[in-house]
Formats: structure tokens, sequence, C-alpha cells
């Protein structure tokens, strides 16, 4: 009669697998970033990178009027590896008994706790969005809103992009006349959770949106605005508790996330609710 070990059950090579193959798929903001593996393999865990200013919104010119010619600045800023991890504790009960799947439970755990915590660092790297790049309105999100706020992405207004709302946000932008539902938008989708699109604008709902001070931030991004530097792949281990009969099981990811390009990503701040 065949024995079922622990070791048939707990295999970290092949959950690893199943974590990284699924963990870009919970990660809504990840086909935003440009991914950059400069520092696989090698030493360090830091990287100075370029870092443009933005060269200000276009002004009007009169006939004949000679167009101004702006400067093109750079600064660098250094950008630190960081990692991210948690894990879970399975009984040997739990994990021969049959009751449920544990295992499979698990991993799904720790593919979106570290999807959750990489989609926080992305948007808190689009807080920083300079104040020139900042449109803030009197009133709730709305079609007009959007079609302000993309005055500032300038001549790169027809290219691909993302806008991130929250829940109780998506309900307004469905009343409007230009909303397209998702099935509307079928090939076009940049990323997989769109819901619909505006303006031009793929709709992704995000629960880490939230209102402060009556205001929400919401921001609309276009590929190549930010960075993914990762240093490894994610990583899964187990270990024994031989005391207490249970397996650990850690999941990290060491990654950052940088702003690299300004001029291709709004933050548009909304009231909450109408005056």
């Amino acid at each position: 009669m065949a024995m079922t070990k622990l070791t048939n059950l707990m295999n970290p090579e092949v959950m690893g697998d199943w974590v990284t193959e699924h963990l870009e798929k919970e990660m809504k903001f990840s086909p935003l970033c440009r991914v950059d593996f400069t520092l696989a393999g090698r030493a360090g865990d830091t990287v100075t990178v370029p870092k443009y200013a933005y060269i200000g919104d276009a002004t009007e010119i009169s006939e004949g009027s000679e167009i101004p010619v702006a400067q093109l600045t750079a600064s660098s800023e250094t950008v630190t590896i960081k990692k991210a991890g948690n894990g879970v504790e399975l009984t040997d009960e739990a994990l021969l008994s049959g009751y449920g799947d544990p295992l499979g439970e698990a991993a799904i755990q720790l593919t979106l706790s570290i999807a959750g915590k990489v989609d926080g660092d992305v948007l808190t790297a689009l807080k920083g969005i300079d104040t020139s790049m900042t449109h803030t309105a009197t009133e709730p999100i709305s079609a007009d809103v959007i079609a302000d706020a993309l005055v500032k992405l300038g001549e790169k207004e027809g290219g691909e992009k993302v806008l991130v709302v929250a829940p109780q946000q998506l309900a307004q932008l469905r009343r409007s006349e230009g909303w397209l539902k998702a099935t509307d938008i079928g090939a076009m989708r940049l990323v997989s959770g769109a819901v619909g699109m505006i303006h031009g604008c793929q709709v992704i709902v995000s629960d880490k949106i939230v209102a402060s001070g009556g205001n929400f931030e919401n921001y609309i991004v276009m590929p190549g605005a930010l960075v993914l530097f990762l240093k490894k792949d994610t990583e899964v281990e187990s270990d024994r508790d031989i005391v207490h009969k249970t397996t650990v099981v850690t999941a990290d990811k060491y990654y950052a996330v940088y702003l690299a390009n300004e001029s291709k990503a709004v933050k548009l701040v909304c009231k909450e609710t109408a005056a």
C-alpha cells in the first residue's frame, strides 16, 4: 500500500511556479510597468535611474508666431530594492485529512498577499506625481472631469491609458454617455481587469483608492510611466516544526517600483460627493 507523505503534498518548487504564474494576473497594475531586471543576479540592492522633468503645458500660439522650445532636464534618483513576504502555517492533520484544499488556499492567499503589496507600492509611487501633472476638480468624477484631466497628457493623450477608480466611483462613470462596456473593448484591453472605457481610458477598479478629506485621488497612467525593478523571481520555501507537527510556507519577492516618466501619468483629485 502506497503511503502518502507530507513531501508528496508539499512541494515548494511546484507551489512557487504556481504563485509566480498567477502573481502577474493578480497584480492589477503590472501591465502598466516596464519590468527591469538590471539588478537580477548582481550584487547590491540599489540602482540609480534618471528622472525627467515635465516641460510644462503647451501654450497657445498665434498665427506666424514662434513656438517656444523648452529644455529637457533630468535628475537622478536612487531606487532601493525591498523585500515583501508572507507565510502560512499548516498542520499535518489539515494536509493529510483532505479537508478542503488547504494547500491550494495557501498558494492563493500568498499570491494575493504579495500582489496586494506590490499594487500598494505602485499607488504610493503614483502619489508622488508632481503638481504640474495634477488636475483638481471641484466635483465628483465624471466624463467631463476626465476630459479636462487628459489635457495634461498633451499630444500623448491618444495613446493607451488606464484610469484607476474606487468601486463607488464606477457607478458615476457607467451613467456617462461616453461609457463603453468591457465587452465592447474586446482585444483593445490593456489590462485584464478593465471593466469599461471612457474617453479612451480603460477603467480598472481598486479597493486601495479610498476617499480622504472628502476627496478621491485617481490616476490616469500610460504604459512606460512606471518601472518595476525585479531582483529575483518570487520564491516559495517551506520548513518543518517537528515539535508542533506543522509545516510553515513562506513566499517573498524582491522588487522596487519607480515613477520613471511623470509626463505619462496624471493625478486626478475629485470630490467624493457633489456639493
